[in-house]
């Protein structure tokens, strides 16, 4: 059944697309920031480019290729707009929620192209259990991109019978699936750092769900294929990882552009003439380069395994844990090294590297890219079972 769709395939791929939506993301950055959302121009040509829905399955518009080219593609996003990248990245997360829906629920809420998606997986929520579903209340906060998305997935703690009613031993939680007919958008998003991803609070009062639109991580996968048995946690840690460095690296082409306009004949020494400057564009790239080989070589060796069928170790998706983390906060501390090297210019608001500055330190606040997976990536190392929630999922 899942072999056909009246959705539009392309043989495009998500980097070429990527590219092209580079110019209009940065001819629309202030837009972007001054609305807190993305400017509309942007998501229409984001909607149209289909990288909204790059894990979902092929007949449903998604790419169900080598995630490292989803990689890729947020770095370029990334460093155009920090926000771009997040949005997309944030749509691939609530697609792959989807992967636990059955087929024909998964058809229903991702017929649209031209949806968009939001999550939150913080169980803020409370889903009473009622006949044939939930009733649901609650304020999830930092959901990205609400004020854009038809859909929600969002986590609840589920109440009824036995069931605890607080967060804890023996709780039960599950996603669920809420259109935004249902959604309250309250305006909390003023904030300095990925400003343009609109990541308001919502709020639900008793709205009620049907079973069906309810998954957790436990649920049975509908459509099996090598990128729906994906591991979710690690990769989306990844894919925090390559946003970090595609806004690092705009920051390092913004400080080697202005040494270049900044040069005055006869007279030195200009920008590119201090030690600070050159040391930190040679650290910058050589950082660059070693993070991208290490974190998609460990994400490739993920992909390889679900290609052959095989069961992920604890070591290879310990790897992509660290190499996602280590490449995250190594981008940013050199940003914060390449901030500081420009001196006066990077206090302006025109210049990429203040956008860059306030973008990288937003964007690792993420609870997926915390220090604490490096801790768990270390006991898988020495023979210890991990015990994050998320490490295997």
């Amino acid at each position: 059944m899942h072999k056909t769709s009246s959705l539009k395939a392309t043989s495009a791929l998500p980097t070429d697309i990527a590219k092209d939506l580079y110019k209009v993301a940065i001819a629309n950055r202030n837009e972007t920031e001054n609305l807190r959302r993305l400017a509309p121009v942007v998501v229409e040509e984001l909607k149209k480019s289909q990288l909204f829905r790059q894990g979902l399955p092929k007949f449903l518009g998604g790419w169900e290729d080598n995630p490292v080219e989803v990689l890729k593609t947020y770095e370029i996003l990334a460093s155009a707009e920090a926000s771009v990248a997040w949005s997309v990245w944030n749509n691939h997360l609530a697609c792959t929620f989807g992967r636990f829906l059955d087929e024909e629920s998964m058809r229903e809420i991702f017929k649209d192209p031209s949806h968009i998606y939001a999550n939150s997986a913080r169980p803020e929520g409370f889903a009473e259990i009622v006949p044939g579903g939930y009733n649901i209340n609650g304020r999830w906060t930092l959901v990205s991109g609400c004020e854009l998305s038809d859909w929600f997935a969002l986590r609840c703690l589920v109440t009824g019978g036995d069931l605890p009613k607080t967060l804890g031993p023996g709780a039960k939680l599950k996603l669920f699936f809420i259109p935004k007919s249902e959604i309250n958008i309250i305006d909390t998003w003023s904030v300095g750092g990925l400003r343009g991803t609109g990541s308001h609070d919502i709020e639900i009062k008793d709205t009620f769900v049907n079973e069906k639109y309810a998954i957790d991580f436990q649920s049975p996968v509908a459509i099996d294929n090598a990128y729906s048995r994906l591991p979710i946690g690690c990769l989306n840690s990844a894919g925090n990882a390559a946003i970090a460095l595609g806004i690092l690296k705009s920051a390092t082409d913004d400080l080697v552009k202005i040494c270049f306009e900044r040069i005055t004949p006869g007279k030195s020494p200009d920008l590119r003439d201090r030690l600070t400057v050159q040391t930190a564009v040679a650290k910058s790239k050589s950082l660059l380069n070693a993070s991208r080989k290490e974190l998609h070589g460990a994400v490739d060796t993920i992909w390889n395994a679900s290609v052959n069928g095989e069961t992920y170790t604890d070591e290879q998706l310990a790897d992509v844990w660290a190499a996602s983390v280590q490449s995250a906060a190594s981008a940013r501390a050199m940003l914060t090294e390449i901030y500081a090297a420009a001196g006066t210019v990077s206090l302006y608001t025109k210049s990429h590297i203040e956008r860059a500055h306030r973008d990288i330190h937003a964007v690792l606040q993420h609870g997926i890219i915390q220090p604490h997976w490096l801790n768990q990536a270390g006991m898988a190392y020495l023979g210890i079972k991990p015990t994050g929630a998320m490490f295997r999922i």
